[in-house]
């Protein structure tokens, strides 16, 4: 299960309380999502970014399409993967993760709100700007540098995060094996 952290507009949107109960603890390998509810154009997209990674997902958020909403997390997720080249074990547990409707809560994180409103303009201005499909914006995202106080001062690649955190580090063989030395 993936605990979704919502803004007050997303939480009346899925017709949700404006306090809804603390969900338990995420088990998937990314962690924790925020999310917030805007509109492009008429169209309302949701956009859901990882505490962890900063990776962005962006998807459609009509009423039909927020009761599918885990459905079509997992799938613009796992395009993703495929982009950046990642796959395995956890990989795959965090598409499992997904399987299940989310769990919804307040966002009370200012510090992520901030985050995920910088995040948001990004995207917007990519939809705005360069006409790109949810997808394209979401693949964009990951190229995207971005910095936040939590992952250092430095900026940051979503991309190079999300690797990081899903391939396991390659077992280094030594060139030469070990010699006893006298």
């Amino acid at each position: 299960m993936t605990v979704i952290r919502c803004s007050q507009k997303l939480l009346k949107r899925l017709r949700l309380p404006p306090a809804p109960v603390e969900p338990e603890p995420a088990d998937n390998p990314l962690g924790e999502r925020c999310a917030d509810i805007d509109f492009i154009d008429r169209q309302p997209f949701v956009l859901l970014m990882n505490t962890a990674t900063g990776a962005v997902l962006v998807v459609p958020g009509r009423a039909a399409d927020l009761k599918r909403l885990h459905v079509m997390t997992a799938e613009q997720l796992r395009f993703l993967f495929a982009a950046c080249g990642i796959g395995g074990a956890l990989a795959e547990a965090e598409l499992d993760a997904w399987r299940l409707p989310s769990a919804f809560t307040r966002n009370g994180n200012r510090s992520l709100i901030s985050s995920m409103n910088q995040r948001k303009y990004e995207a917007w201005s990519q939809f705005a700007h360069n006409r790109l499909t949810a997808f394209e914006v979401a693949l964009r995202m990951l190229e995207t540098p971005f910095s936040r106080k939590d992952l250092g001062g430095d900026f940051h690649f979503a991309a190079d995060l999300l690797r990081a955190r899903l391939l396991p580090s390659a077992k280094i063989i030594p060139l030469h094996p070990a010699r006893g030395l006298h």
